[in-house]
């Protein structure tokens, strides 16, 4: 039988964010959502992408005299970036690094060797594997063969989703899941909307379940200034998450704008929001915390 492959566009060892202690964060590419504040833009796509870092090029034309589609880099930009095709030639060719492949086919076992590595920092801060995203239960099948091996060598194992995908996708990755990291961004479902190109009907109703099974469960909100930040949203949160004792933690988490250069890198247009001030995510945090 063939080993299925997920497509991996970064793993991050060492994290000390994506779940209790020391963890090693594995990202996967892909994702239904199209949150205008993203910070991992280079999850958006299911398939490799070429990423350009204008600050190490040189326009040297090494890039484009390999290229077989005609890319060319002039004025730091790559002309006709969308004609791309990702073979990779490009990057293999810039002797100054300024082309990177962001997304690899790699098998369950492939990844938990790398994982593996850190198992000795897992074991003293009781940390372990995060699987993250993108969206993740979109490789359903790949996850939950990564995180049953992962289970069967003992290491603690966290899903990192906004829970958009089906709940079979989720049935499938239950049965080695020790923690879900859930992020819940708007609780109006509108705005949900506008700012992140779907309805959250169905995250809601998959929340719903998760929180009814009693999963160990982390909730994590990006805090937008001006979007989500306000009371009312942090009331129909606290409201929804009322009498589910298997709910550890809800974190919010102030916007950075570190997805802007990803963006560029990759040709993409993406907006600047900011931050709420320390004074507003404390008031959030006392509705939140109300009985």
């Amino acid at each position: 039988m063939r080993e299925c492959k997920g497509k991996i566009f970064n793993i991050q060892r060492f994290s000390v964010h994506d779940g209790p202690g020391i963890r090693t964060t594995v990202f996967m590419k892909g994702c239904n959502l199209r949150c205008r504040w993203c910070h991992n833009p280079e999850s958006y796509e299911r398939e490799t992408q070429i990423r350009y870092f204008p600050e190490k090029c040189r326009e040297c034309g090494a890039c484009s005299h390999v290229c077989p589609e005609g890319i060319v880099v002039r004025e730091k930009m790559r002309q006709n970036a969308d004609r791309c095709i990702a073979c990779g030639r490009c990057v293999r060719e810039c002797p100054f690094g300024a082309l990177a492949c962001l997304g690899e086919d790699k098998t369950a076992d492939e990844v938990l060797d790398i994982v593996a590595r850190d198992r000795k920092y897992f074991d003293k801060s009781g940390g372990g594997m995060t699987v993250s995203g993108g969206e993740p239960l979109l490789w359903s099948g790949f996850v939950s063969e990564l995180m049953a091996r992962a289970k069967e060598t003992g290491i603690h194992t966290a899903l990192d989703t906004a829970f958009a995908a089906p709940y079979e996708a989720f049935e499938q990755v239950r049965p080695y899941t020790d923690l879900v990291l859930l992020d819940l961004k708007i609780m109006d479902g509108e705005l949900h909307k506008r700012y992140t190109g779907r309805s959250n009907a169905r995250i809601l109703e998959n929340a719903r379940r998760l929180l009814a099974e009693g999963i160990k469960t982390r909730i994590r909100v990006p805090l937008i200034a001006g979007v989500n930040d306000s009371e009312e949203n942090a009331w129909m949160l606290r409201d929804f998450l009322e009498g589910y004792d298997c709910v550890e933690e809800i974190r919010l988490l102030p916007y950075h704008n570190m997805g802007l250069g990803k963006a560029k890198g990759l040709g993409m247009q993406m907006e600047e929001f900011a931050a709420p001030d320390a004074a507003q995510i404390e008031k959030l945090y006392r509705i939140l915390k109300e009985k």
